[in-house]
């Protein structure tokens, strides 16, 4: 196959952007695909351009064209031979960068950097080499990019790797001391990045010290890979390194080197080498945070967002440790200035003002993940966020939500005179709706009305006045009628007291009732409706004014002046809505007048057969098993709803009714230890969909999820059935058991069973231990527990002693014929047992023989089973008390 022309390669490159997948199938196959790419970027004719553009698609869909480890290897190789064919020259160095990335990029998207490849050996090697040469003294300038490139890789390795270069620490810093060129700061992230690492790993694992880490200088930590994810940046609070003086020292002069040339790297740069350092001295406990105190004065000063963002960090990581009181303050009202800074974009105010709601206190109160204010943020110190008509709608509700909340949390006529000035913006933004500002404007005044209502929905006068200038709106753009709903939900949701969404869902309720039906309201009738369901499911706003306008329109439609499939739909969604929420005495009468005249005179077939439908629900079902039937999902108890609802008969209410059994026809039985088999206990005829309930008569465990059998017949075999148990304490219990089922008649029955007893070992279980183990390490494991178990006057941990003359049972039949799963280990006569009890408990047991009786030793982590332990072992002995 001849080499393609760039102009080909680049409609190659555009198809397969357009769709990798359908690409990739048309053609003969990947691999030639892959193939081609791969001959070509060795060829001469095309341009470093394309070449370029051709390497990208590696970068961006690897996984695409290497589907397996092998493809990524050879792929890999492929591309170091043509890395090691370039010339080292200035105009090739793009080139050559792009190779160095997509080669790592392949390796660990394919998964196939590890140890035992030799692309991955070869990749590292090459990247140690092109870093190794600093301040260009083996290739000159023209291959500066590549060296960054180079630094640029090695830390994408420990970053997806966290501990590879763990042992090369020493030459890694050296480099950095070495190096003077503007590739300076990619060597100092590389170096911060590798000492964060190694140090977590360190205190993870305890192997070693902190002295021979930062001595390191030869080999690669290859068992990094397989332990990728052991230590996270996010778990740095339950890890604790304490390193001798001499060491403590050491790291003390790493930090301050890479601290005192922070200043020459970029703003972002910086904010990556400070939280670098900052995990590590948060680790490592003899190290005072105070080596932070002097950058702060730097930090302080600064107007680039990422520094003020490592300030923030520094603050949240180590608070009144290395902040004071006045430093705090400080920072809190630079950031108050900063949010309302004219110069600074939007973007970077909404960032100021997030960082105002999440600030990290010396004493927070609360949890940080959620919004919350600084204690020093008063009315006083944020009146200047208060925000305008002029402000972007991102910018406005991120001021008025941070306003809100320094009024709601302060007292005072300051707090007071700012609930006023935020109301009055409100209802300015309320005009603007008015004048016709658009679905923009529309939008920010319903969010700004969601705000106040989830702060100060308490406040009786202003929340009334809210509601009159949203039914004042209302009155004037019928439109607005999908906003009011979500207002509705939305409210509904956050606050405690629904007294407003009722109060303003009556308010709207008169409106639309008292509306004239005149033309052209066909237009608004819709929009009305729509707001009647939503108001429809408030059981405590009286409906029959809106039954009343729902007669009017029916009336209407008797008429022909109304007929409208849409409208009749709409009318029948507020029937349903009533049906399902509203107590039957409330709109009963009405609503089954309203149903029937609908029936009869509304001119649409469809609508016709849907009211009939909901006037014979409404005639027959009680109100509880209508709201299930009405129910999103409907309910079991109405299955055979669908197929019997026409038939309008005494067997269409029967079918309906759940009837008590005559008698119980069915029974539990134990066929093993935790398997209940349900068997007839008569012969009855077949019975289908059979639903068990299981009722706790306690709260020792978790509720018991139903079980259901779709048919069961005294000719065909009992079922087994499994019972998921969770425990929250191991103690017996008792399961009440009920049974509802459908005989061939179609007739529901509902009968009480005999209750379940959950006895204390059917929550048993056995150690978990591998089956590779041999018995000296089950021994050595079961010795750990027993001592890590013994009581010390803290905790629940107990221990017990029980005995018994073997003449009864002789031990060793007893250990093996109720203990054989739990047993650990033998010894000299001695058996040791474990039994796990869920959620969280274990109970040991060391049983031997001494002169003719039976001795056990108990051990526990929860006292309070010893009870009902002594009891089985009571019953499986054989004691008589």
């Amino acid at each position: 196959m001849g080499v393609r022309s760039g102009e080909s390669w680049a409609q190659l490159i555009t198809s397969f952007r357009a769709g990798p997948v359908a690409f990739l199938s048309s053609g003969d196959s990947d691999d030639a695909f892959l193939a081609e790419l791969l001959q070509d970027l060795s060829s001469e004719r095309i341009s470093e351009q394309t070449k370029v553009s051709m390497l990208t698609l590696l970068l961006e869909f690897p996984t695409q064209l290497c589907p397996e480890p092998e493809v990524g290897e050879r792929v890999a190789i492929s591309l170091l031979t043509n890395f090691a064919q370039l010339p080292h020259s200035p105009k090739l160095s793009w080139l050559r960068r792009h190779l160095l990335l997509v080669i790592g990029t392949v390796l660990i998207s394919t998964e196939a950097f590890g140890e035992s490849s030799r692309a991955s050996h070869d990749y590292l090697s090459l990247l140690l080499h092109l870093a190794s040469d600093l301040n260009d003294q083996r290739q000159g300038l023209g291959d500066r990019g590549v060296r960054a490139a180079a630094c640029e890789s090695l830390r994408e390795l420990e970053c997806c790797y966290p501990g590879l270069l763990s042992r090369r620490l020493d030459s890694l810093r050296s480099m950095q001391q070495q190096e003077l060129t503007p590739v300076h700061q990619g060597y100092t992230l590389l170096y911060s990045l590798a000492l964060r690492n190694a140090v977590l790993l360190l205190a993870h694992r305890g192997e070693g010290t902190l002295g021979e880490l930062l001595a390191g200088n030869e080999g690669l930590a290859w068992e990094a890979i397989e332990n990728a994810g052991a230590v996270s940046p996010a778990s740095i609070d339950c890890l604790l390194l304490l390193p001798t003086p001499t060491e403590t020292k050491e790291l003390k002069s790493v930090l301050s080197q890479l601290l005192d040339d922070s200043y020459l790297l970029a703003p972002s740069a910086q904010s990556q080498l400070l939280w670098h350092l900052a995990q590590v001295v948060c680790v490592v406990r003899t190290q005072s945070p105070v080596i932070f105190k002097a950058q702060l004065m730097r930090l302080f000063g600064t107007a680039h967002v990422a520094l003020l963002h490592a300030s923030l960090q520094l603050k949240g990581l180590f608070t009144d440790s290395l902040f004071t009181a006045e430093d705090e303050a400080f920072l809190l009202r630079r950031l108050v200035g900063m949010a309302q800074h004219p110069s600074l974009p939007s973007p970077v105010k909404l960032f100021y003002l997030d960082c105002l709601l999440h600030f990290p206190e010396n004493r927070p109160l609360g949890s940080g993940s959620e919004e919350g204010l600084p204690v020093l943020l008063t009315p006083r110190l944020a009146s200047c966020l208060f925000p305008s008509l002029f402000n972007d709608p991102s910018t406005m509700l991120a001021r008025l939500n941070l306003l809100s909340l320094v009024c709601l949390e302060n007292q005072g006529p300051e707090a007071e005179r700012g609930i006023g000035y935020i109301f009055e913006h409100i209802l300015a933004l309320a005009s603007t709706v008015v004048g016709k500002g658009g679905h923009e404007a529309t939008g920010l005044f319903f969010r700004t009305a969601y705000l106040f209502a989830r702060y100060f929905g308490s406040r009786v006068q202003l929340m009334a006045e809210l509601t009159g200038t949203l039914v004042g709106l209302y009155r004037q753009r019928c439109s607005l009628a999908p906003n009011l709903i979500n207002l509705l939900n939305e409210t509904q949701v956050v606050l405690d007291d629904p007294a407003w969404p009722m109060a303003l869902s009556k308010a709207l309720q008169e409106l639309i009732v008292g509306v004239p039906l005149l033309p052209p309201w066909e237009r608004e009738l819709g929009l009305h409706l729509k707001l009647l369901a939503r108001m429809a499911k408030e059981s405590g706003v009286p409906q029959g004014s809106t039954v009343g306008f729902l007669q009017r329109l029916v009336r209407l439609a008797g008429a022909r002046r109304l007929g409208d499939w849409h409208i009749g739909q709409a009318l029948l969604t507020i029937c349903r809505n009533l049906m399902q929420h509203q107590p039957p005495l409330a709109v009963g009468c009405q609503l089954v007048e309203l149903l029937q005249d609908v029936s009869l005179s509304y001119p649409d077939v469809d609508v016709q057969d849907r009211a009939r439908f909901y006037y014979t629900l409404l005639a027959c079902l009680s109100h509880d098993k209508l709201g299930a039937v009405l129910a999103p999902g409907g309910c079991l108890k109405a299955r055979t709803l669908s197929s019997s609802i026409m038939a309008d008969s005494e067997n269409f209410t029967a079918a309906l009714t759940v009837h008590p059994a005559p008698q119980c026809l069915l029974q539990l039985k134990r066929e093993t230890l935790s398997l209940p088999m349900l068997a007839p206990a008569s012969a009855p005829p077949r019975l289908f969909c059979l639903l068990l309930r299981f009722e706790r008569s306690d709260n020792f465990y978790e509720p018991v999820p139903d079980i259901c059998v779709p048919c069961l017949s005294a000719a065909r075999p009992p079922p087994l059935l499994t019972l998921h148990l969770q425990p929250l304490c191991p103690y017996p219990t008792k399961l009440a058991v009920s049974a509802l089922y459908t005989t061939q008649a179609g007739l529901t029955y509902w009968s009480q069973l005999e209750p379940l007893q959950v006895t204390f070992p059917d929550i048993f279980l056995p150690l978990a231990l591998p089956m590779a183990w041999d018995p000296e390490s089950r021994r050595h494991l079961f010795d750990t527990l027993w001592s890590s178990l013994c009581p010390e006057g803290v905790g629940d941990c107990a221990e017990s002693l029980f005995c018994w003359p073997t003449s009864q049972q002789p031990l060793g039949v007893l250990v093996q014929t109720h203990f054989a799963s739990y047993l650990v280990a033998e010894e000299s006569g001695i058996y040791k047992i474990a039994i796990v009890l869920p959620p969280r408990y274990h109970v040991l047991l060391q049983a031997q023989e001494i002169q003719g009786a039976a001795r056990i030793a108990i051990r526990t982590d929860n006292w309070k089973v010893l009870p009902h332990l002594s009891a089985y072992l009571r019953e499986v002995a054989g004691v008589v008390e």
